[in-house]
């Protein structure tokens, strides 16, 4: 049974929304962010649509927070504005001892209420269905990496060599891999394993190759030298609404690619990237600088030039920054990759 603590009669403007997969705690606040009443939600549809259309118009604060798409869709139906904030951001300023559901609620909607409340972006439904896209495959090709590097240690300990990258390789592997019974039949098994990921890793490849020929934006991105399918289709999903950001500066900062900075009296110290963000991103950025560098003049002069002074990881960090910057640009412009503009560091 859902729990209600009310406490004033006015009207509820704010709400903060502590959510959870099996329940969700609301307090509601007027334009004060003074408290009203706080009440325990049952993840039912039915009783979220009749709480938010009985309490509702409200603008809400939710915790960015795996599962809880369906959530904000629902609120929204009910004519609510929803804020998603940024969960980092808020924990370091709610830093207390005392926390709980309700505590939490209350805090989100205190936040949102003094206009305080640091919020994160929301991407679109198409924007987050290229993301699972993206991600699915990533994980298929872990996974088969996995049982690639399995195959290649049942033949190591029997001092055998073989190729398992192509299934004309793995099918030979399979009939004459000239291990143990035990070794061989359970290499046998392995390779099957690696021959479906590798079906099913073609088949996602083929599917964003005709995303990729569909969208100008990735057309465009695929100009800037070491960028492919992958990384412009992950631009483009994890960038989103590009004037969200005012310059270009700030997507190295958005993909972690920026230095933690310390600095204080005359101590100025940069540390480590933050690696904020999306961290598939992030590397695939990495291997897109290390290919810039090899097929493009002009990126391989503003590496050499870094390098020289910082080293080769600093040096290769700043073209994946530059490239995710650069990016910003095309999208923004809607323009190709000049080659001309890119600048000595």
């Amino acid at each position: 049974m859902p729990i209600s603590t009310t406490i004033s009669p006015s009207r509820p403007i704010f709400a903060g929304i502590d959510f959870h997969k099996r329940f969700s705690v609301v307090t509601l606040g007027d334009a004060d962010g003074k408290v009203l009443t706080q009440e325990r939600l049952e993840s039912d549809p039915h009783q979220i649509r009749k709480f938010f259309l009985r309490h509702g118009p409200l603008t809400c604060a939710i915790e960015n927070c795996r599962g809880n798409e369906w959530f904000i869709e629902t609120v929204k139906g009910c004519g609510c504005e929803v804020k998603v904030s940024n969960t980092h951001t808020v924990r370091l300023i709610a830093d207390s001892t005392k926390k709980n559901d309700k505590i939490d609620s209350k805090f989100l909607m205190e936040l949102l209420a003094k206009d305080y409340l640091p919020t994160c972006y929301q991407p679109s439904q198409e924007e987050r269905l290229l993301r699972e896209k993206l991600r699915w495959r990533t994980k298929l090709m872990r996974s088969r990496t996995q049982y690639k590097n399995t195959a290649h240690a049942l033949m190591d300990k029997e001092n055998r060599d073989g190729a398992v990258h192509s299934s004309r390789q793995r099918k030979k592997l399979s009939k004459k891999g000239r291990l143990t019974e035990e070794r061989q039949e359970r290499l046998k098994k392995n390779l099957e394993v690696i021959e479906f990921f590798d079906k099913r890793v073609n088949n996602e490849d083929a599917d964003l190759d005709e995303l990729a020929k569909q969208n100008q934006d990735v057309i465009r991105l695929k100009t800037i030298p070491g960028v492919g399918n992958i990384s412009a289709l992950m631009l483009v999903a994890e960038i989103g609404d590009v004037n969200r950001f005012k310059k270009a500066k700030q997507i190295g900062g958005y993909f972690g690619l920026v230095p933690r900075l310390y600095a204080s009296s005359d101590v100025h110290y940069l540390g480590h990237i933050t690696k904020r963000g999306c961290g598939l991103m992030r590397r695939l950025l990495v291997q897109d600088a290390w290919m810039a560098i090899r097929v493009s003049k002009a990126f391989r002069q503003r590496y050499s030039s870094i390098m020289k002074r910082r080293g080769k990881k600093v040096a290769i960090i700043a073209i994946a920054r530059m490239i995710a910057e650069i990016a910003y640009r095309i999208l923004k412009d809607k323009t190709a990759f000049d080659e001309k503009k890119v600048t000595l560091g």
